[in-house]
């Protein structure tokens, strides 16, 4: 079943409620969400969101990688925020959750696959299950934590050591993932990140 792997994320959130801890009530569920999801393989880089949008698809990675990134119009740069990389959830969730314009663009890269779910198709699954909207708070919370430990990753550890938790929780991303991506998501310049990788050695 191809929402397999995104059930098993979304059941595993905590603290899952009590009913969606059912297994006849999770065996209902999953069937309707495999009704409903669309499935995409993108060949090439593919910008699924753009910054002022409202986002109207929450995607989950079932292959490969998505990114989320903010574009500095004063230096001209791409930041890129979050990585998204295989089971994620990948989403602008305060655009999606709350209706608001997206203050960030998505893109997924070559040679991913992304299950799709929209806005409207999340609203009928509150509808028939609602023990659900507990998901979405849950997940809210997670993209909040994450933002708090990339902060504080940013101002306490070094370019090098964030570089080397990237690789701890992504191997082989530099395989999938551009250099230019990876330095962006790292806070440096491609050819900073180019000097610690001739200095360090490859790890």
């Amino acid at each position: 079943m191809k929402t397999e792997k995104l059930c098993q994320v979304l059941f595993r959130l905590h603290p899952l409620p009590e009913k969606l801890k059912d297994r006849a009530l999770q065996e209902e569920l999953r069937a309707q969400v495999n009704g409903m999801v669309a499935g995409s393989h993108y060949v090439h880089r593919q910008l699924l969101l753009s910054a002022g949008q409202p986002a109207e698809h929450a995607y989950f990675v079932v292959e490969g990688f998505a990114r989320g990134y903010y574009y500095d119009e004063q230096t001209g740069r791409e930041i890129t925020l979050f990585l998204w990389g295989e089971s994620a959830v990948a989403l602008a969730a305060n655009s999606f959750f709350l209706r608001q314009p997206s203050d960030i663009y998505m893109e997924v890269m070559p040679g991913s696959a992304l299950l799709s779910l929209s806005h409207g198709q999340l609203a009928r699954i509150y509808e028939l299950f609602p023990a659900t909207e507990a998901l979405a708070h849950l997940l809210t919370l997670q993209y909040n934590a994450f933002h708090k430990q990339r902060t504080k990753d940013l101002l306490t550890r070094s370019a090098w050591e964030r570089y080397l938790d990237l690789l701890q929780a992504h191997p082989r991303i530099e395989q999938k993932v551009s250099k230019e991506v990876i330095a962006s998501y790292l806070g440096v310049t491609p050819q900073s990140l180019s000097r610690l990788l001739r200095e360090n050695g490859h790890p």
